[in-house]
């Protein structure tokens, strides 16, 4: 299982209300935390908002992991409602594992992520009034923190123990950034991520510019744009992500070799890897400008069309076979903007007020 990841059950069930009830219009709430007054509110945040992250989290790691890992004892969340995450199950693309059976191995890191977690005094007095009142009568006063803070910290433990990534509920992953809480475990998949995504938003910038209007872009992660693009309506959203599953099979392949060589320790092993990924990142570069102005220019033909380009020429030749051809399908797949419109259309909400919002929740350069 070296392409897995491991996710939460509160994600899916998230996209499996999604799919079956569409946009919920009301807010959910999101951990604020003050460091400056060691307090924290809770802000608002549309739960349409957290629904897409969600849904854009579960396509990416189903056309990119061999397999989405959630724990066992909590599926009946997503199971008993039913439709396409159920049969994506049945094909053991999401499994269950029982984390919960590695028992005292996950006490010690939970605590430690609880620790770093509790990053105010307010945040700490109710986390400890939550596992009081728990082990009182099996009940937390304050279940979004339980739910976002001592879940997110039980996660972490396990992905810590078990050595996986981890794709948390947006809500959770708010709370990690805060803390700047990263786990310390080499994941080839991320690292290819984090490069097509730093270099998806240069390559919009050189497009688009960097002024005020350029605050107002879109920028969705690029496999769910392609999944969006190719659907006619919510309902295949999931079996167009199969469907690119299938397409992307190479690039995941790879992506298992590339983990495999990284947990081997050998750098030998990795360096063919590595410097594939420096391929895609210079590719990336010269198409957004930032190389070297004295490179040659050479003239390369698209259709009708004859684009002058900044960059070795055997670098694009190689750029459009393989593992580079997948990434530069990724890093040249557009905004997002579009298909935003479209994702709102699915749900009957093209031009409504929550249109409004959501448009500005996923603006900007990341």
């Amino acid at each position: 299982m070296g392409g897995s990841i491991i996710a939460d059950n509160w994600s899916l069930q998230t996209v499996a209300e999604l799919l079956t009830d569409g946009l919920v219009e009301s807010n959910t709430a999101a951990i604020q935390i003050d460091r400056t007054t060691e307090s924290h509110t809770y802000v608002p945040l549309p739960q349409a908002a957290v629904s897409f992250e969600a849904l854009f989290d579960l396509i990416a790691d189903l056309v990119l992991r061999d397999q989405v890992l959630v724990d066992e004892k909590f599926t009946d969340t997503w199971l008993s409602i039913g439709g396409d995450l159920n049969r994506i199950s049945e094909r053991d693309l999401i499994r269950p594992i029982a984390f919960l059976n590695q028992g005292k191995k996950l006490d010690g890191p939970r605590a430690e992520f609880v620790h770093r977690l509790c990053m105010t005094s307010s945040i700490k007095a109710l986390h400890q009034r939550n596992v009081e009142e728990w082990d009182r009568n099996q009940e937390t006063p304050d279940q979004m923190l339980s739910s976002t803070l001592w879940g997110g910290a039980g996660m972490l433990a396990r992905a810590f123990i078990n050595e996986k990534g981890y794709t948390p509920h947006p809500l959770r992953r708010r709370l990690f950034q805060q803390a700047n809480l990263v786990l310390r475990i080499e994941d080839g998949t991320a690292r290819l991520n984090s490069i097509i995504e730093d270099k998806h938003v240069s390559l919009s910038k050189a497009t688009f510019g960097s002024d005020t209007l350029y605050s107002l872009r879109i920028n969705l992660p690029p496999i769910p744009v392609l999944a969006i693009r190719e659907a006619r309506d919510a309902s295949q959203l999931l079996p167009i992500a199969l469907q690119l599953r299938e397409e992307f099979q190479g690039l995941r392949e790879w992506l298992r070799e590339y983990q495999q060589a990284i947990t081997s320790g050998d750098p030998s092993e990795r360096e063919p890897f590595e410097k594939i990924l420096r391929s895609i990142s210079t590719f990336a570069d010269s198409r957004s400008g930032k190389v070297d102005p004295n490179t040659p220019t050479f003239t390369v033909g698209l259709g009708v069309f004859k684009v002058a380009l900044k960059a070795d020429p055997m670098e694009f030749l190689r750029s459009k076979f393989g593992v580079r051809a997948n990434a530069n399908r990724l890093l040249f797949s557009g905004s997002g903007t579009s298909e935003l419109s479209r994702l709102l259309g699915f749900f009957g909400h093209r031009h409504s007020p929550l249109a409004l919002k959501l448009f500005e929740h996923f603006s900007g350069p990341s």
